[in-house]
């Protein structure tokens, strides 16, 4: 049995829209006081990604099934310094893999940028990543457009936009952020788990946390006008950055036009994104193994996990989130705190665009 994991954001949105709520976009004050924030953490002050998970109480979930799904949440809590609140209900579907459904955030490149800088952790793929956008711009590099969209967990770690509970009648009508389904195939309903729960988990929660492409399976629609963070980094070639459908649905994907995923401006080519219209996500890396967790296809067999190492972290990283291998330089606390103090009573003005992913 493979496992097929997928979920693309703008499919996701396309395929039937839960809502659309549209706010005034982010305003200045706002976004310095999510900047005096990223400084207090620098100057001392915890900060750690919180992720709540709610089980459907119509799924039998086992304890290993549970075991196995709060192993791969504690890779993110243990190892990520970025401070964001996600709640994730997580349910079932028939046969394997998972899906995910979920909003989106549209936000203005420009904000998008400068919050990207002001939370760069120093490091070096922080240091590559806003290198290759080729600086300061009203406009995004893929497209042109002046906006971009993004999970809004990301957009709510960023600053430039929020991330609001609704109810998922996917996940059984719990009020969540995101609703997680897996396949029974992978859950240990009738025994234990297979092996590839915990990579089939954190698959699902790097595309809640934000790596997914604007590019919709099927193609529906064609080639969106705004790309999502992670096609930022998103190429054909080096300094050619890749967003194009390609229509084949071969498994794994051939033919042309062909995308990978590049902090240097596509120098180095740290995976070729699975850019075929075959069932799994432009998101997704091409293999069919199931070797890496962010893998379009693979056995259930195959266990998988994510390390630091793991080209899945780096795209997290380059798109905004930060890591405990972070070498940013320290403010000095009293500077943070007094910029954190004359920001707080400065109000909040928010847009979000939010949809439905799945039927």
């Amino acid at each position: 049995m493979q496992r097929k994991l997928k979920t693309s954001l703008a499919t996701l949105i396309l395929a039937s829209p839960r809502r659309a709520l549209k706010r005034n976009s982010m305003n200045i004050a706002f976004k310095a006081a999510r900047l005096a924030a990223a400084l207090a953490v620098g100057a001392g002050i915890a900060a750690a990604g919180t992720i709540n998970i709610l089980y459907a109480p119509n799924v039998a979930f086992t304890v290993a099934d549970q075991t196995q799904i709060q192993n791969a949440v504690n890779f993110y809590t243990s190892n990520m310094t970025s401070n964001f609140t996600v709640t994730i209900a997580v349910g079932a579907q028939a046969g394997g893999g998972a899906s995910t459904t979920m909003g989106r955030d549209t936000a203005s490149y420009a904000n998008y940028y400068n919050s990207l800088v002001a939370y760069s952790s120093g490091d070096a793929t922080d240091t590559a990543a806003i290198a290759s956008l080729g600086g300061y711009s009203t406009n995004n590099p893929v497209t042109g457009s002046t906006s971009i969209t993004m999970s809004p967990v990301l957009a709510q770690t960023l600053g430039v936009g929020t991330d609001g509970l609704e109810p998922f009648s996917e996940c059984d009508n719990l009020t969540a952020n995101a609703c997680i389904q897996i396949g029974t195939d992978v859950l240990g309903l009738s025994g234990s788990p297979a092996a590839s729960l915990l990579g089939t988990f954190e698959h699902e929660v790097d595309e809640v946390l934000g790596t997914s492409s604007a590019l919709p399976n099927g193609g529906t629609g064609g080639v969106p006008a705004n790309p999502s963070a992670a096609d930022l980094f998103r190429y054909s070639a080096p300094g050619t950055r890749g967003f194009e459908l390609n229509t084949s649905t071969s498994v794994p994907c051939t033919g042309s036009p062909t995308a990978y995923f590049s902090v240097d401006g596509g120098a180095t080519n740290l995976n070729p994104y699975n850019n075929c219209n075959n069932g799994g996500d432009y998101g997704d890396w091409i293999y069919d193994d199931g070797l890496q967790v962010q893998d379009a296809y693979g056995p259930d067999g195959v266990a998988t996990s994510l390390n630091l190492s793991s080209p899945e972290v780096t795209l997290l990283d380059a798109v905004g989130y930060n890591f405990v291998t972070s070498t940013s330089a320290t403010p000095e606390p009293s500077s943070a705190l007094m910029l954190l103090t004359g920001l707080a009573a400065i109000p909040v003005l928010r847009r979000r665009l939010a949809g439905k992913p799945r039927p």
